[in-house]
């Protein structure tokens, strides 16, 4: 596992249980605001404009839904690792990921070296 100290540990996995309790929040607030999927806000049907306002409302609350079960799986997947006693790995080159990194972004899987030559 990677040489961080315990607290330092205890302290990474708190903000990823935070996170991971925020974006719950965050998905359930979005399933509400959906006009598509929460009836009780969708508009009249006979108001002009209905038909294209829904649709790209609906596609935003879609885009970020996606994110946030993404940010999610992230999360869950950094908890099991911390678990397994694999976390702070690179997932490219095998090396120590750098502990300012992890602090930074506690869902890194790559170290800074891998991430910069990865492609986007």
């Amino acid at each position: 596992m990677l040489n961080l100290h315990r607290p330092n540990l205890v302290k990474i996995k708190n903000i990823l249980l935070r996170q991971q309790k925020q974006v719950a929040e965050q998905l359930k607030s979005i399933e509400k605001e959906d006009p598509v999927t929460a009836s009780n806000l969708v508009p009249e049907a006979s108001e002009s404009g209905t038909e294209s306002w829904l649709a790209e409302a609906h596609g935003k609350f879609t885009t970020l839904k996606k994110d946030l079960i993404s940010l999610s799986g992230g999360i869950t997947k950094s908890l099991a690792k911390l678990k397994r006693g694999t976390y702070g790995k690179c997932e490219k080159c095998g090396k120590e990921i750098e502990a300012a990194r992890l602090e930074a972004m506690p869902t890194a899987n790559f170290c800074l070296a891998c991430s910069k030559k990865s492609p986007k």
